[in-house]
């Protein structure tokens, strides 16, 4: 086993798109910094995962930390200076590279993958970042409140420990909780632990959101070879969403309540929501003098794997992202030759886009992944802290007099693996408070991805882009604070002039604190 040398301030153990962003931060801020990848792409569900931004409709107007739009706009910048490239967005407001619908700024996983290694890039040429590449935390050494190191792994075998006064677990599933033997949250909890309308009356921590496997889909002008047939497709072909009834392999998907289905069309035109535009990253239109044929993500109800939970279910991690694999295989056979087509059947023109995600496959690198293990926090964020009414509880934003920032996002509830619950319900514009940062039994371990301190529901609201941005950036300044002035997290949350004085650096990095009066009507129409 070897150490490595010297030591860092900061250690940030997984290169999930909060990891990314906390390492950055904490390179700007000063501090020594490793930085632990597990996937060649940096930036998780932005990149590696292949999921276009989830975001909230005044992302256009503010709402999110500084470097979270003026990242927005860089992507924006790279699309303009494209030659044949030409801004004709129908589908939303802004220049929106695919012209998706699911978001404001569907771009190419790779542009942002590049954007990430060039903010990283001067840092590790100074010395003050490691990067350690291709490795997963295998254990960790605690004495009492503190940890001492943690061990990786590489894909050898051959293991390295790393020493730090600080730890930001920024892996996508709080792996550090467990090797650390740290007592953490995962699933669901009972309806009796915060009172929230939507928990269950028994807690359950298997019932998790499911996982998604994203394969790119490119839309050719002639039919191409129909993929070999996946061993496990007549069981997905036969195979019904429980709970609520209609085929995995369809263009349905479950509605916002138990047992409602609603469905999509394939492709569409207009203001018609369809299932190609969805997540639509290249479109055709857009590239009127370098022609380029359409590109979408594929992310769909119909390729969610629910059958295992992802974390501490009967299966293990790797055999849950295998069968998800499978699922998207199988999803892509069924639209190339069963999909229905204008009285026909199959779009055999649907071929994976082996140049999209950095595989030779054209699947992501990792799975997608919707829910973590959660530290218990001196302040978990709930379903009753947040819950909108009415529609006009969008503009009474939630207060705080401990806020790191600014979050909004639907309660959105893919159908989860046991109870098959899904919603996707209003919640109030609001702000994450410092608590949901301390964990209550260890010192020097910050979350830094979806791991904060929130319930199963809250994390609906919190797992998606600007508001993990939003928890790298946090976890950034409360480690930096910590190694300057020697206090643990709990000691800045104990003391309000230190909460204060965190909350000058926050915003002083141009992160807001309470939600502006010109942000929300455009949240009100959304």
């Amino acid at each position: 086993m070897t150490a490595l040398a010297p030591a860092v301030d900061v250690a940030v153990i997984g290169a999930s798109l909060g990891g990314v962003v906390a390492a950055w931060r904490l390179c700007m801020l000063g501090q020594r910094v490793l930085l632990a990848a597990e996937h060649p792409w940096l930036g998780g569900q932005m990149t590696a995962q292949g999921v276009p931004p989830d975001e909230h409709a005044a992302i256009e107007r503010g709402g999110a930390c500084a470097t979270y739009l003026h990242f927005r706009q860089a992507m924006r910048a790279h699309y303009r200076a494209q030659a044949g490239f030409e801004d004709h967005t129908a589908m939303t407001e802004g220049l929106n590279p695919g012209d998706g619908w699911v978001s404001r700024l569907c771009i190419e996983p790779a542009v942002a993958a590049r954007w990430f290694e060039d903010r990283l890039a001067p840092h590790v040429a100074s010395g003050r970042l490691q990067l350690v590449r291709g490795v997963v935390p295998v254990a960790v050494e605690r004495e009492g409140r503190r940890i001492v190191s943690v061990t990786l792994r590489d894909g050898k075998g051959q293991t390295q420990t790393v020493c730090a006064t600080y730890f930001v677990d920024a892996t996508d599933a709080g792996a550090l909780l467990p090797l650390a033997a740290l007592p953490y949250r995962l699933g669901k909890e009972a309806r009796s632990e915060f009172d929230e309308p939507d928990a269950p009356q028994h807690d359950d921590e298997l019932d998790q959101q499911p996982v998604t496997h994203v394969m790119a889909l490119r839309l050719c002008a002639q039919p191409g070879p129909v993929t070999p047939t996946p061993a496990a497709y007549a069981f997905w072909r036969e195979h019904r969403v429980p709970h609520y009834g209609h085929p995995q392999l369809s263009l349905a998907m479950p509605g916002s309540r138990l047992g409602q289905i609603t469905a999509l069309p394939l492709f569409g035109s207009g203001a018609t929501l369809d299932w190609w535009r969805y997540r639509r990253v290249v479109a055709a239109h857009q590239w009127p003098r370098a022609p380029r044929d359409d590109v979408s993500l594929i992310n769909w109800a119909a390729n969610d794997y629910a059958l295992q939970p992802l974390l501490e279910g009967a299966n293990t991690q790797h055999e849950v992202q295998a069968a998800a694999r499978e699922l998207s295989l199988c999803l892509l056979h069924w639209l190339q030759t069963e999909a229905p087509r204008d009285g026909g059947r199959g779009w055999p023109e649907l071929q994976l886009a082996h140049d999209m995600l950095g595989t030779n496959d054209g699947l992501a690198q990792q799975v997608y992944v919707r829910e973590s293990r959660r530290i218990k926090a001196v302040r978990t964020l709930h379903q009753r802290d947040i819950s909108a009414d009415a529609q006009h509880d969008l503009n009474r934003p939630v207060h705080d007099d401990t806020s790191v920032g600014v979050a909004w996002y639907k309660l959105d509830i893919h159908p989860t693996c046991l109870s098959g619950h899904g919603t996707n319900a209003r919640v109030r514009p609001f702000v994450l408070p410092l608590g949901s940062f301390v964990a209550r039994d260890v010192d020097n371990l910050i979350p830094g991805c979806k791991n904060i301190g929130v319930s199963h529901l809250v994390n609906a609201c919190t797992r998606v882009h600007p508001v993990e941005w939003l928890v790298g950036e946090v976890a950034a300044h409360l480690g930096s604070r910590c190694v300057l002035t020697r206090q643990t997290p709990a000691e800045v949350h104990h003391h309000a002039s230190e909460i204060r004085a965190l909350q000058h650096d926050l915003q002083s990095a141009g992160i807001p604190l309470a939600w502006r009066q010109e942000w929300l009507a455009s949240l009100a129409s959304h």
